[in-house]
């Protein structure tokens, strides 16, 4: 044993009485356990070594926490130190976190994507979507709690491959303005996210005119195909007295006029128009919850305003990082160059043109039919015997006779009896 660990255990033997009363307060655990073994370890008359078997712990425990332990004089020094690094070279500057949370405080609803594209188009700093989510992690503002709040589970839909399928809903102004109840009229297209909504007085027919007359004005692409739900004032399915679907409601003429599909989704299954509700959504927490409205006229101004930003700002992943301005462009190029291609005259494209600009499918030629290759197997000496013989696959009895495992050693006769049956 060195004389050093003998010295060490006799200034620790000293030194405990004095730090009695000290640990009794001690209420770390990892530091209680510590003081409790090295006291052990001091107090026995028997060696360092055989105490520290007897313990559980090695004579670089003993050395280590009692060198600290006679250095400082002081229980504090059994805590178990920090192990982060003083320097962080890759940390997070305090003035980029400052620019991220001045964004997320402006614009509460945006996640960590939409706040990285905002970082660099603003500030003209390069953020990552996971430092942004540290960021609002470590400040509080994002958590499991609030975005299980925030979520909900639908059923996953596909996304249109063109512009013009359009959905439309009615919804409720989450507040009262002035003491009254107004709404809000949504429409979404399905392939771009381009949204067209107004703000009425009431939820019926005439509003929905009105809406149907400035989306066809407002409208960037030929409309197909509106898709709504069964209220009445979309359609007169459960108020005709039980003739279901006349086609003489108002919204279903104007649709017959301007050759677009009307589309009603079935009973209860608000998932088939999950886009406008979707949007909804996106409604509260971008827009009514900013601010409350004291008049009809403001909330009709700033719905306007509103719907302009997020056509043409509000760019998005499920939209490749595009605006629904972008993606609507988008389509066009895809629209334009399936047009060459089906114009095109080679034998690659699908569709062709007759000579009065009609489209029409050709009919392919027709291949010759390939035979199928039948796969033989390799004969055996008893296959060539029994040809020789012309024997007949049927005939079990010769089978039984010939089918002798002397003729060949991978001849069976049982092989035999079950192909021919």
């Amino acid at each position: 044993m060195s004389q050093k660990k003998l010295k060490a255990k006799e200034e620790l033997r000293l030194m405990i009485p004095r730090l009695a009363a000290e640990a009794n307060q001690l209420k770390d655990a990892e530091a209680r356990s510590r003081w409790m073994k090295l006291r052990k370890i001091a107090l026995s008359p028997k060696s360092i070594e055989s105490c520290c078997s007897h313990e559980g712990v090695s004579v670089d425990f003993f050395s280590k926490w009692a060198n600290r332990l006679i250095k400082s004089r002081r229980l504090k020094s059994l805590f178990t130190k920090s192990r982060k690094p003083r320097r962080s070279p890759n940390k997070t500057k305090p003035r980029v976190e400052k620019k991220v949370l001045a964004i997320r405080r402006v614009e509460p609803y945006l996640g960590p994507l939409r706040i990285s594209d905002l970082a660099e188009k603003i500030y003209n700093i390069l953020v990552p979507s996971s430092t942004v989510f540290n960021i609002l992690k470590r400040a509080g503002v994002v958590s499991k709690k609030i975005a299980e709040k925030l979520t909900k589970k639908h059923l996953k839909r596909y996304r249109r491959p063109f512009c013009g399928y359009l959905q439309m809903d009615f919804k409720y102004v989450p507040y009262k303005v002035e003491g009254r109840q107004y709404y809000q009229l949504s429409c979404v297209d399905h392939h771009s996210s381009w949204r067209l909504i107004r703000c009425y007085h009431n939820k019926d027919l005439p509003s929905v005119l009105m809406f149907l007359a400035e989306l066809l004005k407002e409208c960037p692409f030929y409309i197909m195909e509106i898709q709504t739900d069964n209220d009445t004032a979309f359609t007169d399915k459960f108020s005709s007295q039980g003739r279901g679907v006349t086609g003489e409601h108002a919204m279903d003429r104007w649709c017959a006029e301007n050759g677009i599909i009307h589309r009603l989704i079935p009973v209860g299954v608000k998932e088939l128009n999950g886009k406008v509700e979707n949007t909804h959504k996106q409604d509260d927490r971008e827009f009514y919850a900013m601010g409350k409205f004291e008049s009809y006229e403001s909330i009709a101004l700033n719905t306007k305003g509103y719907n302009e930003r997020w056509n043409a700002n509000r760019a998005t992943r499920a939209l490749g990082k595009k605006t629904p301005n972008e993606a609507v462009y988008g389509a066009y190029v895809k629209a334009v160059a399936l047009m060459m291609f089906i114009a095109t005259d080679s034998n690659q494209a699908i569709y062709r043109l007759d000579q009065n600009g009609n489209t029409y499918l050709p009919i392919p030629t027709p291949k010759k039919p390939v035979k199928p290759k039948i796969k033989t197997r390799k004969k055996s000496a008893v296959d060539k015997y029994l040809q020789y013989l012309e024997w007949d696959e049927k005939d079990k009895l010769k089978a039984l006779i010939i089918g002798t495992p002397t003729m060949s050693q991978n001849f069976s006769r049982f092989h035999y009896l079950n192909r021919s049956e």
